[in-house]
């Protein structure tokens, strides 16, 4: 047997989120058909990240065990001819039989992205949340952001649906910066691993203080009190791209940090960054 470890990218817009759904169009349900046909038998396919509805990835990391001798370029290649636009394998290569995705990730980082302004920009339309406003005060977002950082329970910052036993997580950054080409703020969030709409509701707090609605003495109450009435509102799925999944550089939580510089990606693309 084989673990054969793909890292693909897809456009969440027109899916029910990665998990496969009986009689819905998902991530997984697409990649799972493309790669049985493959490989000729019944696969399980692995992924890192459970993304919702709407929700798009740079660089997901999936596993599946086979017996196939198919190159690695064989899936890469073979796969993007079997696969629909939305969705395509950027990377293939071999992890130990019983290795898995989500138990090895150790972090992750997330890029929500916010587009200002009246005029729509129709090329970040399935990509950004079109927000309207003429601009956001990221220095006040980034002083708010700062306070989400080191560990913290999330409680107030996750959705009535999150069934994780805990919401304790530890965000290495959170930088808001503004893009100098086109009317783009983004939100990049590195961290351990995130609760069901985390990061949504992390920018939809984010953009409330940006838009002077909420301070960073809020999100502070929000991380004391645990009470989601505490934080913003849940910011639109179409902002919200998985951006890399790592698999070392970083402590599970519980143990010292020491060095959190962003390690090199290990299942990227060469030169993805």
């Amino acid at each position: 047997m084989r673990n054969v470890l793909l890292t693909i990218q897809f456009d969440g817009t027109d899916f029910v989120g990665w998990q496969m759904q009986r009689g819905h169009r998902s991530v997984q349900g697409v990649l799972n058909d493309a790669v049985e046909e493959m490989v000729g038998h019944p696969v399980t396919l692995y992924g890192s990240s459970r993304t919702d509805s709407g929700v798009h990835a740079r660089a997901l990391p999936v596993n599946f065990e086979t017996p196939s001798a198919i190159p690695l370029q064989g899936f890469v290649k073979g796969l993007n001819g079997l696969l629909p636009a939305d969705v395509g394998v950027i990377d293939a290569q071999e992890r130990p039989v019983g290795w898995r995705t989500r138990f090895e990730s150790v972090a992750k980082t997330y890029v929500y992205r916010v587009q200002l302004g009246a005029a729509r920009w129709s090329i970040h339309t399935r990509t950004a949340w079109h927000a309207r406003w003429p601009q956001l005060d990221l220095a006040a977002m980034n002083d708010a952001a700062e306070a989400m950082l080191g560990v913290h329970h999330f409680g107030a910052f996750r959705s009535s649906r999150c069934v994780s036993h805990s919401t304790q997580r530890r965000m290495y950054s959170i930088e808001v910066t503004r893009r100098d080409d086109v009317p783009i703020v983004e939100i990049r969030a590195l961290g351990n691993a995130f609760l069901h709409n985390m990061v949504r509701i992390m920018a939809g707090t984010l953009v409330s203080v940006g838009r002077g609605q909420l301070g960073r003495a809020d999100v502070e109450r929000a991380l004391e009190s645990q009470e989601r009435s505490h934080a913003g509102p849940t910011a639109p799925a179409a902002g919200l791209t998985l951006w890399e999944v790592y698999f070392e550089g970083y402590p599970r939580l519980g143990k010292p940090v020491g060095d959190s510089a962003p390690p090199k990606p290990v299942d990227g693309p060469p030169g993805a960054g």
